[in-house]
């Protein structure tokens, strides 16, 4: 299961970026389909690795974008929910995908000290 890895390596990215643990909120990602996370796995992981950690009360908000591919054999672009979708005008199964593999990180979000 490399959602674990997954959360894991966002957790290292984060570190850097704020002075307490504590005090993360939020992280907000995107997940394109083709990326192959699972993303209820991926908010199970995060959650708890981020509470052993010493991150208390996290919140991962995971948006999800469309893929979008073009068929190699008509050039007709069109949305695929995973690889093996078709293309809709042809049936062909070649394919360049133009979207969809995203796994990125958004942003963050932190309590603001209060001085």
């Amino acid at each position: 299961m490399h959602e674990l890895s997954l959360a894991a390596t966002m957790l290292e990215q984060i570190a850097p970026m704020i002075k307490n643990k504590r005090d993360l909120r939020k992280v907000t990602i995107t997940v394109g389909p083709l990326a192959g996370v699972y993303a209820d796995s991926l908010q199970f992981m995060f959650t708890e690795l981020a509470r052993v950690e010493g991150y208390p009360g996290v919140e991962l908000i995971i948006n999800s974008v469309t893929a979008k591919v073009k068929c190699d054999s008509c050039l007709v672009e069109y949305e695929a929910e995973c690889f093996e979708t078709v293309c809709p005008q042809c049936a062909g199964i070649s394919r360049t995908v133009l979207s969809g593999r995203e796994l990125t990180l958004d942003s963050i979000e932190v309590e603001e000290e209060h001085v």
